[in-house]
Formats: C-alpha cells, structure tokens, sequence
C-alpha cells in the first residue's frame, strides 16, 4: 500500500494529473469532509446527498447547496442582497411615490420637458419698449 502523508485522497491518481490539480481535488474532498451545521437545527450532522443536495441526519432537512459545501460564496451574496431588499434599505423595491422622488439623483433617467406656447408667455420687456415709442 502506498504512503499518502501528503498527498492524502489525492494518492490514487499516483503522478498523473500534475501536482497542481491534486492540490486542488485534496481541497476540494477535505471542504466536503468537514463537517458543517445545519441551518434548522445547528447541529453538526450535514451530510452530502448527491451533488448539491445536502441533508440533516438529526432533523432530515433537505436543501439545495453547492455541489462539494453546503453554502457557496455565490450562495452568501444572494442572501444578504434578499436580506437587505427585504429590510428596507436602499436596494429595496419601493412604491411609485417615492421613486418620482428618487429620479432626481439618479443618472440617466430622461424627464420630461416642459414645452410653452408662444401665446401662453407674456414679456415685459415687449411691453415696455411699445410704450416709450
């Protein structure tokens, strides 16, 4: 049996591959290895299911992960983008009303431009320089 100190799960490929990509397959099997809490019940009980399917061996919750950890990087921005729409903040979807507020910082939104009729406008310098002639 060969050793594999270093090498660990990565040993069965021997010398092929590149050195490089067992790293990176040893990372990837030690990642999916650690044991990882559950969001419903926080015990340390996750367990792979197949790829992507993650269950809780104390409560069975199933949920959908990443295919080799329970919560991506990509998982994480999702949920703070969705927790911070649905507090309030800036990101948040908001009434009509004060998006018409809103416009007003906001670059390229076009508005809409006031025409005025030749008729409607009075001047007062016409008026006056009638009047002195």
């Amino acid at each position: 049996m060969a050793r594999t100190k270093k090498v660990g799960s990565t040993g069965r490929y021997g010398s092929r591959y590149g050195a490089k990509l067992r790293r990176r397959v040893l990372d990837i099997d030690n990642r999916r290895k650690e044991p990882t809490r559950c969001p419903a019940c926080a015990t340390k009980a996750l367990k792979r299911k197949a790829v992507g399917l993650w269950v809780c061996s104390k409560c069975d919750l199933l949920f959908a992960g990443g295919a080799y950890v329970p919560y991506t990087d990509a998982g994480k921005a999702a949920k703070r983008a969705i927790a911070q729409r649905v507090s309030g903040d800036f990101l948040a979807l908001r009434d009509d009303e004060d998006i018409e507020e809103a416009v007003d910082f906001l670059p390229n939104v076009e508005r809409e431009e006031v025409v005025i009729d030749a008729e409607t406008v009075t001047t007062d310098d016409t008026v006056t320089s009638t009047k002195e002639e």
